[in-house]
């Protein structure tokens, strides 16, 4: 998970995407987030590109959801969410879920490292800590803004979603072009 990385010009495009969602969802500018290519197999998204996007946004409807106590029925499909490749990264998103952050402090990842359910290995995990960072950048960002789940759950953010079956190609053209 890319966007959470600790480096100078990933700080950069951080801030900015979540900038772009901060505007959508608290200033009322709708944004599409461009095309999400993958494929749709047993009604779920597999995705092959937009993964960044989406962990993205899984972090942000979590938080919100939380932040702003919605009932556990409106955000319950967040549980399908999950990684296929990567299984502490699914486990660490399973945990996450069942944990409601103290928002008046100003370190959300540093009350997740204390908890009971955060693994030590996530500690070397870099798509975790990538979360975490992004999370705390997420409450930094969000945390005096309320309302906000109507919207997000709206359409205040979109984005293409682009199978590649209906284009006659499969994964490996993807691949390929990568």
């Amino acid at each position: 998970y890319a966007q959470g990385r600790k480096a100078t010009n990933i700080n950069l495009i951080r801030n900015r995407f979540l900038n772009v969602l901060y505007e959508a969802l608290v200033n009322d500018k709708h944004t599409t987030l461009d095309f999400i290519y993958g494929n749709i197999e047993e009604k779920k998204l597999i995705p092959l590109d937009g993964q960044q996007r989406l962990t993205t946004l899984f972090l942000l409807h979590y938080y919100i959801s939380q932040h702003e106590g919605v009932n556990e029925e409106e955000w319950l499909f967040l549980k399908q969410f999950s990684y296929e490749t990567r299984i502490s990264s699914r486990d660490f998103c399973t945990h996450l879920l069942t944990f409601t952050p103290d928002f008046t402090l100003n370190n959300l990842s540093g009350q997740i490292y204390n908890e009971a359910w955060f693994l030590m290995e996530w500690e070397s995990d870099p798509t975790v800590q990538a979360m975490l960072v992004m999370l705390d950048d997420i409450h930094n960002k969000f945390k005096d803004s309320q309302g906000l789940w109507p919207k997000l759950m709206g359409n205040a953010i979109t984005f293409y979603l682009l199978p590649l079956k209906d284009l006659g190609v499969t994964d490996e053209l993807y691949i390929k072009m990568n």
